[in-house]
């Protein structure tokens, strides 16, 4: 959400359309978010030391899967969020997203 707002939107309340916030069609997908959330896993779980697994970086470094989480999924987010503006805008203009907008 930072990323979103301060990237984005550049930290301008004024950007958000508040008019749709309540209408699915209107809103992102979200697919960025769930693309960057589970690509960072592959650097996540090597990161990671629990109870139960120990990963190759952790040993090394330690327990840094949290900190690898916030920053690999925040760069990931803004190129996957430009592909997914960039998809939604195409889709717009052919009326697939809003069939009732006049095509």
């Amino acid at each position: 959400m930072c990323v979103e707002h301060l990237y984005f939107r550049k930290g301008d309340f004024a950007r958000y359309d508040l008019r749709c916030w309540n209408v699915p069609s209107q809103l992102p997908l979200g697919a960025a978010a769930v693309g960057a959330s589970l690509l960072s896993l592959f650097l996540v779980i090597p990161s990671m030391n629990q109870v139960w697994y120990t990963g190759p970086i952790a040993r090394k470094a330690g327990d840094l899967s949290m900190e690898a989480a916030l920053i690999v999924t925040a760069l990931l987010y803004v190129p996957l969020r430009h592909l997914e503006n960039r998809w939604r805008e195409n889709y717009m203009i052919e009326g697939v997203l809003f069939p009732a907008s006049g095509r």
